[in-house]
């Protein structure tokens, strides 16, 4: 049995809870705080790959158009590594 992705769903849980606050454009920021670890790290990568934006004053907000593509980006990076896979197995059974 395969184990959830764990980075994947805390990162959703995070960008959700600005989506449910309204916090999605500079002048509806908010102040983001959390006592899990795994939503703390989730807060760090959305910031480091600029989904989430600041309005240089401790509050925070999602840049929607950059949440799609850090999405999507991630989801082309999973199929091209199943299709590595296949491909491996494929060579390999074939030898």
């Amino acid at each position: 049995m395969a184990a959830p992705a764990v980075r994947p769903i805390a990162e959703r849980k995070v960008a959700q809870h600005f989506i449910d606050a309204g916090a999605t454009s500079l002048a509806d920021a908010i102040s983001y705080t959390t006592t899990r670890p795994g939503r703390a790290s989730a807060f760090e990568r959305l910031k480091g790959a600029d989904v989430l934006k600041t309005d240089g004053r401790g509050h925070w907000y999602l840049d929607e158009a950059q949440w799609q593509r850090h999405r999507s980006n991630r989801r082309t990076r999973v199929v091209l590594t199943m299709l590595a896979v296949a491909a491996a197995g494929a060579f390999a059974a074939l030898r």
